[in-house]
C-alpha cells in the first residue's frame, strides 16, 4: 500500500527551506505579498463522491481517524489549527497550517471522527487566514 506521507513531509520541508530563504530575501526588499497557493484534492466533487469513486488502496493516504491526520500534521508539517468551520449534521472544515514551514491544510472531519484531507497548499504566512485558503475552493 502506497504511503504519500513521507513524500509530501519531504516536500514540505523543501518548501519550507525555500520559503525561508525567500523571505530573508524579502525581508531585505519591498516586494508584493505572495498569493496562496492550493491544490484541491477533490476537484468538482464532494468529498464522499470524491472517495467512493477512489480503489481501496487510494483511499487509505487520504482518510484516516481525526487523531491520525493531525497528529502526522502537527509531526511531519509543524501544522497547528488555525480554524474549525462546523457544518451541516455534526461536519466540520478544518483548517491546519504550519506558520514554520509556510505549508497549510484543509481537512473535512465527519462526526465520527473521520478525517479527509481535501485540499492542501504552500505559501502560508503570519498574515494568512483560514478565509485567504477557503476562498475560491470547491470544498463542497
Amino acid at each position: 500500500m502506497f504511503n504519500p506521507l513521507p513524500m509530501l513531509a519531504l516536500s514540505a520541508v523543501a518548501l519550507g527551506y525555500s520559503g525561508a530563504i525567500n523571505r530573508a530575501e524579502s525581508s531585505l526588499q519591498v516586494s508584493p505579498v505572495a498569493s496562496v497557493t492550493g491544490f484541491a484534492a477533490t476537484p468538482d466533487l464532494s468529498v464522499q463522491d470524491f472517495v467512493a469513486s477512489l480503489p481501496e488502496t487510494m483511499q487509505d493516504p487520504l482518510c484516516a481517524a481525526r487523531d491520525v491526520i493531525t497528529a502526522d500534521l502537527s509531526q511531519d508539517f509543524a501544522e497547528s489549527l488555525e480554524a474549525s468551520l462546523v457544518q451541516d449534521r455534526g461536519v466540520s472544515l478544518e483548517v491546519w497550517a504550519s506558520d514554520i514551514m509556510g505549508t497549510w491544510t484543509v481537512l473535512h472531519v465527519e462526526h465520527e471522527g473521520l478525517a479527509c484531507i481535501v485540499s492542501s497548499g504552500f505559501g502560508w504566512t503570519e498574515s494568512t487566514t483560514a478565509a485567504d485558503v477557503l476562498q475560491d475552493r470547491p470544498l463542497s
